[in-house]
This record gives structure tokens, C-alpha cells and sequence, in this order.
């Protein structure tokens, strides 16, 4: 497995994203361990540190898999295009990028933001600044699921919480509130990052069961070999348990350059 170079986010609006991931957030998560969670948990008990060590679990677990993310690359060696073009047989389906000026394998596409050929590219991902292609979809879906359920976790804490400033007197001295005001805008970003990762998840989940990616046709089922198998060219072999970790190792299936297809057969079914 190869590492990016220069991992870091070159746009700015990668940038914004970026920093929204690694500082806005864990500052979010700092006021709840502070003002809200007290104020259901008793500081010290044993509910009180289950749910920091739970959160403390997701949060981490979703910035290691967007560290992994980032450094891992999923673009084209040229030089294991140049072995399989010398090669006795011809590639199949390979072209040419007018962009790049060289032989790019299947399912590889171009990414202007990113300057190179990507394998079996999905899409340019704003919050971690790089391609989300072969090599990495499975720490960017897990990078995503952990956002998810930690919003979910702590909207339930935030929403509650938010009624202890629903008063008159409170609406009436919004803006001379700081803490209401606080807590209301920290409560928007919580919605925000939920409803984010959540369509992000819907979207993602059904291509992922069907073996494609988005540059690819809705109708085409060339890669479509079962639900097990597509999810083992995301997740690996170790996908049972891949997913708790970005340090376990699990080999893909593929190797991003030639793919197992649907056979003939299969399609006529």
C-alpha cells in the first residue's frame, strides 16, 4: 500500500471542511462533557464515563479512518499500468486520458482537483481534501458511519438539553443570552453533521451493495457480483471486522486494475 505525499487538503473549501472535522467538532464535543452531560450523569459515575469513553470511541475511530483516508493513494501506478501493458495480453477496456497522457485501467477516472487518475474513483470527498476511490472508500465509509452514529448520540443530549432555555424570558433576551445562544448554534451544527452523514450513508449504501461507484450507469451490473463479494472489495476479507478499526489489516479482492465482471450467464438471468 502505497502513501500520499502531501495528504493535507489543497482547496479552500477542502480546507474549511477539514478544520469544521478536526476543530469545530471536538470543541462541540468539549462543551457537552462540560455543560450538557452533567446535567443527566452524575460527573465520576459510572453513566457519566460510559458516555465520554463511548464518544470518545466514535470521535477517534472517525478521525483515524479520515487520517487513512487522506494519506492512503488510491491513484494509478504508472508503473504497474506499464506491466500490464507489456504484458502478453492486451488490456481489456483500458483508455487513454487526454488529461494525463497515459493508459488508465477500467473504473479509473480523472480528478481535475487532484491531478491524477484515480482507481475506481467515486468522488472528490470536501472533508478530507483527496479522492475517494479503491484503496480508501472503506475508511471514508467508515469515517462517515462514526460521524453519524456520534451526531445521532449527542443530538439526543442537545435536543433535550435545548428545552431548559425554551422561556419567554429566554426568547424574549435571545441575543443577550450567550450560553442559549451558544448552545443553539452548537445544536445547528449537531443537526447539520447528522443530516449530512445521513444522506451521505443513503446515497453510499445501495451503490456499495451493487458494485459501483458514481461516474458509473445507474442500469449497469457489469461489477455487480453479489452482495458479499461487493463488500469485500470495499470492506476486504476482514470485513466482519474491519470496520472497528482503520489499523486491521484486510486484503481487497481486487487489485483495482483488473476486476472480477459478471459473467454472461448471469447477466442473461
Amino acid at each position: 500500500m502505497k502513501f500520499r505525499r502531501n495528504p493535507l487538503p489543497r482547496r479552500l473549501v477542502d480546507v474549511l471542511c477539514f478544520l469544521t472535522i478536526v476543530v469545530v467538532i471536538p470543541l462541540g464535543i468539549l462543551y457537552d462533557f462540560i455543560f450538557v452531560l452533567p446535567a443527566y450523569h452524575q460527573p465520576g459515575g459510572y453513566a457519566y464515563a460510559f458516555t465520554v469513553l463511548t464518544v470518545l470511541f466514535m470521535f477517534l475511530n472517525g478521525i483515524a479512518n479520515l487520517i487513512a483516508c487522506m494519506i492512503v493513494d488510491t491513484s494509478v501506478d504508472q508503473e504497474r499500468v506499464v506491466l500490464y501493458s507489456n504484458g502478453d495480453v492486451e488490456p481489456l477496456n483500458w483508455r487513454h486520458c487526454a488529461i494525463c497522457d497515459k493508459l488508465a485501467p477500467p473504473r479509473s477516472w480523472h480528478c481535475k482537483a487532484c491531478g491524477v487518475c484515480i482507481l475506481k474513483r467515486d468522488h472528490h470527498c470536501m472533508f478530507t481534501g483527496c479522492c475517494i476511490g479503491h484503496l480508501n472508500y472503506r475508511y471514508f465509509v467508515c469515517f462517515v458511519f462514526y460521524l453519524f452514529v456520534l451526531s445521532a448520540h449527542l443530538l439526543v443530549y442537545n435536543s433535550i438539553h435545548l428545552k431548559s432555555f425554551f422561556s419567554l424570558l429566554t426568547i424574549f433576551h435571545f441575543w443577550t443570552d450567550p450560553w442559549g445562544m451558544l448552545h443553539k448554534h452548537l445544536l445547528s451544527l449537531n443537526v447539520l453533521l447528522f443530516v449530512i452523514t445521513s444522506i451521505t450513508l443513503v446515497y453510499n449504501v445501495p451503490k456499495m451493495l451493487r458494485g459501483r461507484v458514481c461516474t458509473e450507469c445507474k442500469a449497469s451490473q457489469k461489477y455487480n457480483c453479489g452482495v458479499n463479494y461487493n463488500l469485500k472489495n470495499i470492506f476486504g476479507q476482514q470485513m466482519y471486522i474491519a470496520w472497528l478499526s482503520p489499523l486491521i489489516k484486510s486484503q481487497l479482492p481486487d487489485d483495482g486494475y483488473t476486476w472480477k465482471s459478471k459473467s454472461v450467464d448471469d447477466k442473461l438471468k
